[in-house]
């Protein structure tokens, strides 16, 4: 794709990080080849086959390792820099990668200090750390031809697994091709520029640096999304469509400067994640004057499984606390989780999906892809809901425990065997519970062993063991935790209290 664009429209925006850095289809495919030769030296053999990281948060430089994988047929795996040292140790291992482009102040979390000059360094396996950009120089210029295969895989995305092992969705060039043909509602042309504010490391921010650049738009990225920042970026007039989600939109439409400008090159604002009540809907459409368009999926489905278009919002009413219906050439259905019949209508049951958007498997975890993609190719979504009569999505819970806290997916037994591991915990149960800025917020119920233990030393241990948003911000303890004449701990009856009154047990 970016070698394409870089013939048809060099000279076009390719991708760009606010104020940092921008390269045009032409120079990020000129980048990328060099890199590529680079990469493909880094073996004997060269490095076909292989995986290369990217630890940072530039945009920019993890789309040229992105595709110089590609050129040299690696996969390439955006690392989380949010992660523990501990974490970040353990999908490296698991990745294998032969080389790991970091940014300066992610050193540390490889076990190196960060450099003095606060360039970004490329690690490879049995030496010292290089300087990039010099080692980069040194590579040779010549183009390299693609030579990528349909079920090659191009990209391994790390998420937290539900026994607390990270797990690496590996995603084909099959997959990311069906997703940019799958035919979404919003409407993207080459010389389009799109706003996109999540980073890397999840799958809306790198899924969208390949859908962009599939479709000859440019991708352009924030790396704080500050409302004064992100409205500035959109009234400059370059952007023509912006990814986001409600509570980023509900933060936009409240800041003083929001009315202050127009904003006359955006069309369309694609939000994702949870529902956008029917107020801040209305409201951001007055401020932006552009469609409101939602799309559901996750990373094991390389993009939207379902969206509600700009019609949809337009009309209101019930439909705008839907996730929408099925995108071109994807199946979904709501199913019973024991039986595996169809759910009738307006009856919960599971969300499965079937498509060529779905990953080919969990990196060295076999039992984990068997335990939710059955033999017929039905993928369980591990999502609750239900469908109504005219095949509009509703979710009303997660199946797995996950919490979702702004945009970022954390599973409680990873926490809870962090807090177990603490000498004064009996018992510990994690839930999400209600937050008005994010969605949902960590909260862990314990059972103490022995002495009383303070709450704020329970959090600090976990800061230190975990990445910060994993973390518990509050603490209750109670003297037993619910559970079942079998011990399963009811998690439902933790959250319940916490979850009154709302139209839905996840945000």
């Amino acid at each position: 794709m970016l070698q394409y664009w870089s013939q048809e429209r060099p000279n076009s925006p390719g991708i760009a990080v606010e104020g940092v850095a921008e390269r045009t289809f032409a120079e990020w495919y000129r980048r990328s080849s060099r890199l590529a030769t680079g990469f493909a030296g880094l073996r004997p053999e060269g490095i076909g086959g292989r995986g290369v990281g990217f630890a940072g948060k530039n945009a920019v430089t993890w789309g040229e390792v992105l595709a110089a994988a590609s050129l040299t047929r690696a996969f390439a795996v955006p690392l989380n820099w949010r992660l523990s040292h501990r974490e970040m140790q353990e999908i490296v291992a698991d990745a294998g990668l032969d080389a790991i482009v970091v940014e300066a102040e992610f050193m540390p979390l490889m076990g190196h200090p960060v450099p003095e000059d606060g360039r970004p360094r490329l690690l490879v396996p049995g030496a010292p750390p290089q300087d990039f950009e010099r080692w980069l120089a040194q590579c040779s210029a010549d183009p390299v031809e693609p030579q990528s295969d349909p079920d090659d895989v191009a990209l391994v995305v790390y998420t937290s697994g539900t026994s607390g092992r990270p797990k690496g969705v590996q995603l084909s060039n099959r997959a990311i091709a069906a997703n940019l043909a799958s035919g979404p509602p919003w409407q993207i042309h080459p010389g389009d520029v799109v706003m996109v504010p999540a980073p890397n490391f999840h799958i809306s921010g790198t899924g969208w640096t390949f859908y962009c650049l599939g479709l000859g738009a440019g991708s352009h990225h924030v790396l704080e999304v500050r409302p004064e920042l992100v409205l500035r970026v959109l009234a400059g007039g370059r952007v023509n469509h912006a990814l986001t989600v409600p509570a980023v939109v509900q933060m936009l439409v409240g800041h003083e400067d929001a009315r202050k400008s127009t904003y006359k090159g955006l069309r369309t604002l694609i939000y994702g994640g949870s529902p956008m009540s029917p107020t801040v809907a209305a409201v951001a459409q007055e401020v932006f004057d552009c469609d409101l368009m939602q799309g559901y999926g996750m990373t094991e489905t390389c993009g939207p499984i379902t969206t509600l278009d700009a019609d949809d919002h337009r009309s209101g009413g019930e439909r705008l606390a839907s996730a929408g219906r099925p995108v071109s050439g994807v199946e979904m259905g709501v199913f019973d989780p024991v039986t595996g019949e169809r759910a009738p209508v307006r009856t919960t049951g599971e969300v499965w999906t079937r498509s060529e958007m779905l990953l080919t498997g969990y990196r060295n975890q076999p039992d984990e892809l068997a335990a939710v993609l059955r033999p017929d190719g039905w993928f369980r979504t591990g999502d609750a809901g239900y469908l109504d009569e005219d095949g509009y999505l509703f979710l009303c819970d997660r199946v797995k425990d996950m919490i979702i806290t702004g945009g970022e997916n954390v599973y409680p037994v990873e926490v809870e065997n962090v807090l177990m591991s603490h000498p004064g915990v009996r018992d510990a149960a994690v839930i999400g519970v209600p937050h008005e800025r994010w969605g949902e917020t960590v909260k862990a119920v314990v059972v103490q062993s022995g002495a009383a233990t303070d709450v704020d030393e329970l959090i600090a241990y976990c800061r230190e063991r975990l990445a910060h948003y994993k973390c518990p911000t509050s603490v209750d303890v109670v003297p037993e935790l619910p559970r079942n004449p079998s011990g399963k701990l009811l998690k439902r009856e933790l959250r319940r209290p916490f979850w009154e009154g709302r139209g839905r047990g996840i945000a």
